[in-house]
Parts: structure tokens; sequence; C-alpha cells
């Protein structure tokens, strides 16, 4: 049993520091849906990733069926347009990217949404991503990636049409 504790309280020593470098957060903000004629024919996702001290690497899975409140599902909806605003304290200028990776692994933003501005709000429009590949139809990675800011803050705004 002693040499159990023992052993118990060295892992936690050496995976304590490993701790201090842990990645960003990424929370889901109030989803806002655009009626038209009575129905909701556009979503704006909005997710804000925060920096835990250097490192702003984070990641929100987005799920189709679960992510809109009142059970709207937007499986089978087009990404029209993403929007990178920077916070306060902004990522890395000219250099975080925004990744979104499908379930099986298809890289939606095909590196088009790359080295965003640290002060600027940018837009990415769905047209250049390509409808075919910005269709949701499972669930998706959202990454944010390569800042070396502490403590930066970055919103994205995923705007999805209806067919």
């Amino acid at each position: 049993m002693r040499r159990f504790l023992i052993m118990l309280f060295a892992g936690l020593l050496i995976s304590l520091p490993l701790s201090a470098y842990a990645l960003g957060t990424a929370t889901l903000g109030n989803v806002e849906k655009v009626f038209v004629d009575g129905k909701a024919q556009r979503v704006i996702i909005p997710i804000t990733f925060t920096a835990d001290g250097a490192a702003l690497e984070a990641t929100y899975t987005l799920n189709p069926d679960t992510v809109v409140p009142g059970g709207l599902s937007i499986k089978g909806w087009y990404l029209l347009l993403v929007e990178t605003d920077p916070g306060g304290t902004g990522p890395t200028n000219g250099a975080w990217d925004l990744d979104i990776t499908n379930a099986n692994g298809f890289l939606v933003s095909q590196n088009l949404i790359d080295d965003r501005s640290s002060t600027a709000t940018q837009q990415v429009k769905g047209s250049t991503i390509g409808y075919a590949t910005g269709m949701i139809t499972n669930s998706w990675s959202i990454t944010i990636g390569d800042n070396a800011v502490n403590n930066a803050v970055a919103v994205v705004y995923l705007t999805f049409v209806s067919n």
C-alpha cells in the first residue's frame, strides 16, 4: 500500500508541471436564429476562444443536432460565412488560424481561415470555402491555434443557411 501511495504521489508531481501548459477554452455563446416568413433560415453560432496563459490552442465540437436551442437541427445546412473577431487582447497578429474539420477528418476550411488579424474583424464567405464541402452533416471540430499572446481572446461567428 505504501509503495502504491508513493507511486501515486510521484505521478502527480510529474504531471503537475504539464497542467501549467493547459490549452485554451472554447465556449458557445447565444445562438441567433434569423427568421424569414416565420421559418428559421439562418443561424449565427458564436464561439469564444480564450487563451490559458500563452497557448490559445482550443477546440469546440459543433454538433448540428444539438447546437441550436429549441430543437432546431442544422444538419444539411451550409456554412455561409465565417467571421473572426479578436478581443481587446487579440491572438498573434497575422499568425493565428482557424481550422474546421468534419468527423471524417476532412479539413472543411481548406486553410482559407488562416493568418487572422489581432485587431480587425475579418470574414470568409462560405462560397470561398465551397458549398459542397461547407454542408454540415456530422459533428465538426472548430480549432483555433498558432497564438503566442498571453490571455488572448477571439470570437468566431459561424453563419449557416438552410438549403
